[in-house]
């Protein structure tokens, strides 16, 4: 008597996830991989939910995905994947009109892969000096506290991702701070100045404001949080 055995699908893994990335990479040259779902959330789940964002081609998502999905056939008897191709343009267009399943994704999803990723931090972390600089110039302290704060965070992050570290989703200098020491990248900042530039995140909103009653950043604090970030922007040599 013959039984038949049927192919049991196995749960699917962040590493895993990982390795079906790669050979998009390989197949297609992507911008943007982001896995989202139940492997983003937990590290596990029973399906690989992936969104690729690729440059605008001739090639259509429909030729793309056949592409993919024909690379992907040696995970296919281990796990069921749902990948979403979008070409970079119809990305920008279906968020801009408030796409419910793209905020979804902005939220909770982890990215995979991202072309010239260091680059693109180094940009942005040199992006948010030159906000703060010219909000400084113009009396505006809170948000030159606010930026000066955001290029400290991607600054940090820069240096972390050159040595090989996994990106982490936290906005705490804390943090980063202790991360980096792991990772042998020295910058003295001072405790003070730690804390400092902290609660200058921690109170970006009112109704955290009143938790501690210090008021609106002054003349000072705005000087104090810019210089700081330009002398780390500066460490590090990027």
């Amino acid at each position: 008597m013959h039984t038949k055995h049927k192919n049991k699908k196995s749960m699917v893994t962040l590493k895993q996830a990982k390795e079906v990335a790669d050979v998009i990479v390989k197949t297609v040259q992507p911008i943007s991989i982001v896995v989202f779902g139940s492997v983003a959330e937990k590290g596990i789940g029973n399906d690989l939910d992936i969104l690729i964002i690729t440059e605008d081609t001739e090639r259509t998502a429909r030729e793309l995905d056949l592409i993919i999905s024909k690379s992907l056939k040696i995970f296919y008897k281990r796990f069921a994947i749902d990948p979403f191709v979008v070409p970079l343009s119809k990305l920008k267009s279906y968020y801009y009109k408030g796409s419910p399943f793209l905020r979804l994704i902005q939220r909770e999803g982890r990215a995979l892969y991202m072309k010239d990723s260091v680059k693109e931090w180094i940009r942005h972390a040199e992006d948010e000096i030159k906000m703060a600089d010219y909000l400084f110039k113009g009396g505006f302290w809170k948000g030159t506290c606010y930026h000066s704060q955001q290029s400290i965070e991607k600054t940090l992050k820069v240096g972390l991702l050159q040595r090989g570290w996994e990106l982490e989703k936290t906005h705490s200098i804390e943090r980063l701070n202790a991360i980096a020491e792991e990772y042998n990248i020295t910058l003295k900042i001072d405790e003070d100045d730690i804390t400092f530039i902290d609660s200058i995140y921690r109170g970006r909103y009112p109704a955290e404001e009143g938790l501690l009653p210090l008021g609106e950043p002054s003349k000072k604090d705005a000087k104090r949080a810019l210089k700081l970030a330009k002398s780390i922007f500066k460490k590090l040599k990027i």
